[in-house]
């Protein structure tokens, strides 16, 4: 079967047309692709850039690389680990690159499987939640054919991200991307606390 290549939006191409300095100017998608973000021009000082720039970067780059052959193929995302630890630890940063990674895969027009929902609505007095990180609560076998994964590394200047796509049953590689994430914007994402109050003090 001929190899199908996902054709790139223009709100996409739009985007990492604007967030490239006037200096770098990517010829193809192909040459663009090769190099990481940050050499292709990511303006690393605009204070507006956060991690769901970066996202789309990795992805951009995943999908460019990636001939494939059955588009109806699920894929799923899961949490980056730090290359130093048992490649069982996660962050916000991985949590966050998770489900940003997935709308930008849903937007280049890749199926995307989202395994962490469940069968039913749980209705508690906190809300309504369909989501879950209860393994016990979801389902144990899933049509998922691909996986986007991947490892963080914690740099003085940011963090390194090294992402790859791979077909689930055989273990092969069939895409890579990686991108490097300034501290200033890792900094930025903070994580959520429920005890979090504010404090009033007599002026």
């Amino acid at each position: 079967m001929k190899p199908i290549t996902f054709s790139l939006t223009l709100s996409l191409a739009a985007l990492l047309l604007t967030a490239c300095t006037s200096s770098t100017t990517p010829a193809t998608s192909k040459e663009a692709t090769a190099q990481a973000p940050s050499e292709v021009g990511v303006d690393t000082d605009n204070t507006l850039l956060t991690v769901n720039t970066y996202s789309q970067a990795l992805v951009y780059q995943l999908v460019a690389h990636w001939q494939q052959t059955d588009p109806s193929a699920m894929v799923a995302v899961t949490d980056f680990s730090y290359v130093d630890s048992g490649l069982e630890q996660a962050s916000i940063l991985s949590n966050h690159l998770n489900e940003a990674m997935m709308h930008d895969l849903h937007t280049f027009g890749v199926p995307v499987l989202d395994y962490k929902a469940t069968d039913y609505i749980r209705v508690t007095e906190q809300g309504d939640f369909v989501l879950s990180r209860n393994y016990q609560e979801l389902s144990g076998e899933l049509p998922i054919r691909y996986v986007v994964t991947g490892t963080m590394t914690q740099h003085q200047q940011g963090m390194l991200i090294n992402a790859r796509l791979v077909r689930i049953d055989n273990k092969q590689v069939m895409s890579v991307a990686r991108t490097f994430i300034p501290e200033a914007v890792v900094s930025a994402i903070i994580r959520h606390t429920e005890q979090a109050t504010l404090q009033l003090t007599q002026g």
